[in-house]
């Protein structure tokens, strides 16, 4: 069993999926548009992409968050059954620890790594060396500015670096892939949301009497 398979909607807008295959190195990368459509799209996407390197699945790793909070809780269930049904362990990558291996790669040294969740709203983390520091908080987009260096999805508008869910989830995996492979990280996965999600309750219907 070689495959190891990331799967990433953390986005509103898109779904990523990326495999490493330990046997010769090989990577393989996907990424399409889905906008509030997870739910319906990621199990056809994961059929086309993945196919028979199902069979030689060693494990799944989901990004964990933050980011959209139905995109977060489709991917990381998937994620999870699929992991039973094959009886292989399950690994989660946040958010922020993805884009800052993908800004590594890129060369960036130090920054900040952000990323949209909703209400002109962006979770931000400091990185050095490919690696988070300090706690995640939540800025104001018209904040973003002030950061310096930053990347992210949805970076670019504001000044700052993109980096495209593709990216995010390869990046993700192969920061991770050396521990799974030597046994040297825990498996599990918990969605990080940094805050509830904004749902607001139906109004009452008010029924006239007679």
């Amino acid at each position: 069993m070689s495959i190891i398979l990331a799967i990433d909607t953390a986005s509103s807008e898109a779904i990523a999926l990326a495999c490493f295959d330990a046997a010769d190195g090989r990577t393989r990368v996907t990424e399409l548009a889905a906008p509030q459509s997870q739910s319906t799209l990621l199990l056809p996407a994961l059929r086309d992409f993945a196919g028979d390197a199902l069979d030689q699945l060693r494990a799944v790793v989901a990004i964990s968050g933050p980011g959209s909070y139905a995109g977060l809780r489709v991917g990381i269930a998937t994620a999870e059954g699929l992991a039973l049904s094959r009886d292989v362990p399950v690994f989660g990558v946040t958010t922020l620890a993805a884009v800052a291996a993908a800004a590594a790669d890129d060369g960036i040294a130090e920054g900040t790594a952000v990323h949209p969740v909703g209400r002109q709203e962006f979770a931000a983390q400091r990185f050095a060396g490919g690696e988070l520091t300090g706690t995640p908080g939540i800025l104001p987009a018209t904040d973003l500015a002030g950061l310096g260096v930053f990347a992210g999805e949805g970076a670019g508008a504001h000044g700052g670096i993109e980096v495209s869910a593709g990216q995010r989830c390869l990046r993700g995996l192969l920061s991770i892939a050396p521990a799974i492979l030597g046994d040297r990280a825990r498996p599990g996965v918990e969605a990080l949301y940094l805050r509830e999600p904004n749902i607001t309750r139906p109004r009452a219907r008010h029924v006239a009497a007679g």
